[in-house]
């Protein structure tokens, strides 16, 4: 009665499945044509999952079958991939934060009423007067120093002039007595007079120097009356209003600048060996949906016994400004690299009782023909789904996929397309 029963539920079980393969089929067209990629996961997950189930009926009835003495024919389908060398990459995963270098609110030197001439979102560049302070009369006592100046040094050039006609009187009157002409008194009232102007002269340009000092203080303060962008950015916040008082120490506006961005992370000191100062990194910003390829700029000197983290910085380019500070960063840190490495997928490596890892690969390949190897192999590092194999496998071999899950060894299988 059961060699009837098998194969009627085998058949029964196909029809079904053929039935619903071929609904599953023209809802497959619709999630391609919509390019629903996880509605095509999903699909593919629950396709794997049939065969395995099938398979596994499969080999039940196989093994019953050899329990009776008959030789089983080659049963279940599977995939296969020829292995080959490849990179292999490992990541540590953190989290992270974006900020500027360049995150500052900027602040008056000079005590007044404000004038504001910039808005919120405004982009600014370096040395731009974005405000000003009412000077108190500082313009005023300014041009009135330089009035002062010029005055003083419109008598500069007089007594100069004076100096220069005292000059030739005197060098006149010198040379005469040498000659013993004239008198002596002549000579030394003309000696007199020249020294007397240039006196004159000397302490007028010091009197000009004071004023010009006194002015140039009056200029300093005046220029602390403009409140200017310390760099190029954007206005990311009005913080005081036209018309108040502010002194300084106030904050006015807040500046940042968008062009070159940074991300701050907190590592496990257990990869302290590992990071190092330009090691590559992906920054992913999920809700800009966006990658960036970038190395690590910073590695901090102190471990936080907190969390027993050290800090690390990297830099990302911010074309476009879309990149905004405190935005959340998920940091994949390269942490080990193997140039020539054989990797299989984590689904297809299994374990015995005694803990031993193995997969099995196709042997014997005639056609679509095929049997089902165990091999034992040695994992090394793991990312994301992707085993490094460090011994048992090499390039060449054909691993069994899909459809390996309920293989024995020595089964005969038959090989997918």
């Amino acid at each position: 009665m059961k060699k009837i029963l098998i194969p009627i539920v085998i058949l029964t079980g196909l029809s079904s499945c053929k039935k619903d393969n071929n609904v599953k089929d023209e809802k497959l067209e619709i999630l391609i044509k919509n390019k629903d990629i996880k509605g095509i996961e999903a699909y593919k997950a629950r396709q794997k999952f049939k065969i395995d189930s099938l398979n596994n009926v499969v080999l039940n009835i196989d093994e019953n079958l050899v329990s009776m003495g008959v030789v089983a024919d080659a049963s279940g389908v599977v995939s296969t991939k020829e292995l080959e060398i490849t990179n292999f990459v490992h990541n540590v995963e953190i989290q992270g934060n974006v900020t500027t270098d360049q995150d500052v609110k900027v602040q008056p030197q000079f005590a007044g009423t404000l004038s504001l001439f910039v808005e919120k979102g405004q982009n600014v560049t370096s040395g731009q007067v974005i405000g000003r302070v009412a000077d108190g009369g500082l313009r005023d006592q300014y041009l009135q120093a330089q009035n002062g100046v010029a005055a003083m040094k419109a008598q500069v050039a007089s007594a100069q002039s004076n100096t220069n006609l005292a000059k030739i009187a005197y060098e006149k009157q010198e040379a005469l007595w040498k000659q013993k002409i004239g008198s002596e008194f002549q000579f030394l009232q003309a000696k007199t007079n020249y020294e007397a102007a240039q006196k004159s002269v000397s302490a007028l340009s010091s009197q000009v120097s004071g004023l010009e000092r006194a002015a140039d203080a009056v200029k300093a303060n005046l220029a602390k009356t403009a409140i200017v962008a310390p760099f190029s950015g954007v206005v990311d916040e009005v913080i005081t209003q036209n018309g108040q008082v502010v002194s300084p120490g106030t904050d006015i506006v807040k500046l940042i600048s968008l062009g070159m961005m940074r991300v701050q992370a907190d590592v496990p000191e257990s990869y302290l060996a590992k990071v190092r100062q330009g090691t590559s990194v992906k920054v992913f910003l999920p809700t800009l949906n966006q990658t960036i390829s970038s190395n690590i700029r910073l590695v901090g000197n102190y471990i936080n016994p907190t969390n027993r983290t050290f800090k690390i910085e990297i830099p990302i380019s911010n074309k476009g400004g879309v990149i905004k500070p405190n935005l959340l960063a998920q940091v994949k840190i390269e942490d080990y690299v193997n140039p020539n490495a054989i990797q299989v997928g984590q689904q297809y490596i299994y374990e015995d009782a005694s803990k031993r890892s193995y997969v099995f690969v196709a042997s014997n390949i005639k056609g679509k023909d095929a049997v089902a190897k165990k091999v034992f192999v040695n994992p090394g590092e793991k990312s994301e789904n992707l085993v490094e194999i460090t011994t048992g496998l090499k390039a060449g071999d054909v691993i069994i996929t899909d459809g390996s899950k309920n293989l024995s060894d020595g089964q005969k299988v038959k090989l997918a397309q």
